[in-house]
C-alpha cells in the first residue's frame, strides 16, 4: 500500500483515472465469458449448439450477431481501457522516478556534511540506482493488479450467479491458497531484504575497486584477496539470496497456478458427484474457473514485484530519515564588508560511536585576514582537516562563534558567507564544466589561465565544458585551480594542493600564485606539509590533538638552519 500512496500523492487525479480505466477493463473482461455462454445452448444429449440466428458480414457467417457485436465492443473496451490505464500509470511512474531522484538530489544538497559522511556515498548511489527503479517497477504493476483483481471479482460474482455452492467452495479454496502462499512469501521477503542490505556493501566494494585500482595493480596477491574476500563474496551472497528468494516466489506462483487447476478438477470430477448441477451450469462454471486462473496467476506474479518495491521504498525512506538537513536560510543576502574571519572559542565535536568518546577540536581562537597567507600544519589526526571545514563553513561550531568581520555566522547568514569561499580539498571533485555564468570576458580570462597553468595544450573550454578530464593528478588540480580563480572569491583554502605537483609548478604555486592572491586582497589558507615553503606564510598555525599549540608570524628577513623563514610569536 505504501507504493500506492507514493503514486497517489504524486498525481492523485491521474492515478484515479488509471484505476478507473483499469476497473472498467476488469469489468469488461468479466463480461466476456457470460456473453459467450449466452450464445450457446444445451440441446438434449447433443452437447453445445449455437443458436440459429445468423447474419452475413463481409461474406462471413456470424451467429447471434447482436451478442457478437456486444462481445466485440467489450473486447475493444477492454483493450482501450487497459492500454490507457497502463499508459497513464507508466507516465506517472516516469514522473515519479524523476521526482524521487530530484528529491534525493535536494536532500543531499541540503544535508549537513557530517550527515553525508556518516551515511556514506555508496548508500546514496545504491538507493538511486537500485531502490528507485524497483519502486517504479512495483508501481507499474498496479494497473495489471487492478485489472486482474476486478476481473477476478467479476467472475466470482458471475460464478455466484451460476451456482452458490460452487462459489463457496472456490472462494474457500482461494482463501486457503492465499493463506498458504504467505509462508514462502515471508521467507522470500526476508531473503530479498538481506540481498538489498548486501547491495550496499557491494556498492562500497565496487567503489574500492575503482578508487584503489593503483594499489591493487601493485600486488596481485592483494588484488586476488580483495576479489575473493570482498567483491566475489558479496556477489556470491547476493546471487545466493536472490536465487533462494526467486525459487520460493516462483514456486509459490506455480503453486497458485496449480491451485486453480486443482479447483477445476475437483469441481469437474468430484464436486458434481455431491452437488446437483446441470450440464449448462457445469460448462459455465468450468469456463469461469478456466478464465479466472489467469487473473490469479497474474496477481500472484505481481506480488514479488510489489514485495521488492516495498523493501526498496523502506530502504529509501530509512536513508532519507537519516539525513540531517541543514536548517539554514538559503536566500542569499549581502553581508557587511569584512577584512578578517574571526574564530572565538570555537569547538567542534564528532558524534561518538560504539560508546567511544567523540573527537573534539577546540576551543579555537584565531583570525584569518585578507591580504595574508595563513598556513595550517600538524600531524595526521591533529584536527587541521576539521579546522579547514570549519573555516569553509561545512562544519558548524558546537560552541563559540565565527564572524566575517562584524557579521556573525548563523542560520540566517551562513549561506551568504559561504558564497565568499572557494576551497580545493585533497579529496576534491572536478566537475566537467564551468558552473558559472560565462561571458566573453570570462571566456578570455579562462583561456589566459589555461596558458598560465600550462594546460592550454591539454584542455579546451567548449560551450562551458572542458574538452577532457583525462589528465594527470597534478593537471587536474591545476584545472580545479583555474575554476577557483574564475569564481573570484574572497577566501581561498587549499588542502595539500601542491602534493601532486612537479617541483617547478610547486614553486610557482607557493612563490607566485599564493602571493598574487594575497596582493589581490584575498584571504588565503593553506594546509601543507611543505616546510620548505613555510617562509611564504604570514601566519603559521600548528595543530596538535585538536588544539592550536603554536601560532607564529613571519619575520621579515631571518632564516632558520633548515632554510625555512623563521617564524615568531
Amino acid at each position: 500500500m505504501s507504493i500506492f500512496k507514493t503514486f497517489s500523492k504524486q498525481a492523485p487525479n491521474r492515478v484515479f483515472i488509471s484505476i478507473l480505466l483499469g476497473a472498467l477493463a476488469g469489468i469488461g473482461y468479466s463480461l466476456l465469458i457470460p456473453l459467450l455462454l449466452m450464445s450457446v445452448s444445451i440441446e438434449g444429449n447433443t452437447g453445445l449448439e449455437i443458436a440459429s440466428e445468423i447474419k452475413y458480414f463481409f461474406g462471413i457467417e456470424v451467429a447471434n450477431y447482436k451478442i457478437a457485436l456486444v462481445y466485440l465492443v467489450a473486447c475493444l473496451i477492454v483493450l482501450t481501457m487497459r492500454t490507457a490505464s497502463e499508459i497513464v500509470l507508466v507516465r506517472v511512474s516516469n514522473d515519479i522516478a524523476r521526482d524521487l531522484r530530484k528529491r534525493f538530489y535536494r536532500k543531499i544538497a541540503s544535508a549537513s556534511l557530517p550527515s553525508i559522511e556518516k551515511i556514506g556515498y555508496s548508500k546514496f548511489l545504491a538507493t538511486i540506482n537500485i531502490d528507485v527503479p524497483r519502486i517504479i517497477v512495483g508501481g507499474r504493476a498496479i494497473p495489471s493488479v487492478i485489472v486482474n483483481f476486478i476481473t477476478l471479482v467479476g467472475m466470482l460474482g458471475f460464478l455466484l450467479y451460476l451456482d452458490s455452492g460452487v462459489f463457496k467452495f472456490v472462494v474457500m479454496a482461494i482463501l486457503a491458497g492465499v493463506f498458504l502462499y504467505q509462508f514462502p512469501m515471508i521467507a522470500g521477503r526476508k531473503l530479498l531484504q538481506r540481498s538489498r542490505e548486501l547491495n550496499d556493501g557491494l556498492q562500497e566494494s565496487t567503489k574500492g575497486l575503482i578508487c584503489g585500482i593503483k594499489e591493487l595493480k601493485l600486488d596481485s596477491i592483494k588484488r586476488q584477496k580483495y576479489f575473493d574476500s570482498v567483491l566475489h563474496k558479496y556477489e556470491d551472497e547476493i546471487v545466493g539470496q536472490d536465487k533462494k528468494a526467486e525459487t520460493l516466489l516462483r514456486g509459490s506462483t506455480s503453486f497458485g497456478d496449480l491451485i486453480s487447476f486443482i479447483i477445476i478438477g475437483t469441481v469437474g470430477f468430484v464436486l458434481v458427484n455431491y452437488h446437483s448441477i446441470n450440464p449448462a451450469e457445469l460448462i459455465g462454471v468450468i469456463m469461469v474457473l478456466l478464465y479466472i486462473s489467469s487473473p490469479i496467476s497474474m496477481l500472484l506474479s505481481a506480488i514479488p514485484q510489489l514485495a521488492m518495491a516495498a523493501i526498496s521504498q523502506g530502504k529509501m525512506n530509512s536513508i532519507l530519515a537519516r539525513i540531517d538537513e541543514e536548517m539554514i536560510d538559503d536566500e542569499l543576502k549581502e553581508i557587511d564588508h569584512w577584512d578578517k574571519v574571526i574564530f572565538d572559542q570555537v569547538e567542534y565535536r564528532y558524534t561518538p560511536d560504539d560508546d567511544e568518546p567523540g573527537f573534539k577540536v577546540g576551543p579555537l581562537s584565531l583570525e584569518i585576514e585578507k591580504g595574508k597567507i595563513t598556513f595550517i600544519v600538524g600531524a595526521n589526526g591533529s584536527g587541521k582537516s576539521t579546522l579547514s571545514k570549519l573555516i569553509t563553513l561545512h562544519y558548524t561550531p558546537a560552541e563559540g562563534s565565527i564572524k566575517f568581520g562584524n557579521s556573525e555566522v548563523n542560520v540566517a547568514s551562513i549561506a551568504s558567507c559561504r558564497q565568499c569561499i572557494s576551497a580545493i580539498y585533497s579529496d576534491y571533485y572536478l566537475f566537467d564544466r564551468l558552473l558559472i555564468s560565462l561571458d566573453e570576458n570570462t571566456t578570455l580570462l579562462a583561456k589566459k589561465y589555461l596558458d598560465l597553468l600550462y594546460l592550454s595544450d591539454k584542455v579546451r573550454i567548449e560551450n562551458g565544458s572542458f574538452s577532457t578530464l583525462a589528465l594527470s593528478d597534478g593537471q587536474r588540480k591545476r584545472l580545479a585551480l583555474l575554476v577557483a580563480f574564475l569564481e573570484e572569491k574572497s577566501l581561498y583554502l587549499f588542502d595539500e594542493w601542491a602534493a601532486d605537483q612537479d617541483p617547478v609548478f610547486k614553486n610557482i604555486f607557493y612563490k607566485e600564485i599564493l602571493p598574487d592572491l594575497a596582493q589581490r586582497n584575498k584571504a588565503v589558507v593553506v594546509i601543507s606539509h611543505d616546510d620548505r615553503y613555510f617562509d611564504v606564510a604570514d601566519k603559521l598555525i600548528v595543530m596538535e590533538q585538536g588544539e592550536i599549540v603554536s601560532r607564529k608570524n613571519k619575520l621579515k628577513e631571518s632564516e632558520t638552519e633548515t632554510g625555512s623563514v623563521a617564524l615568531t610569536n
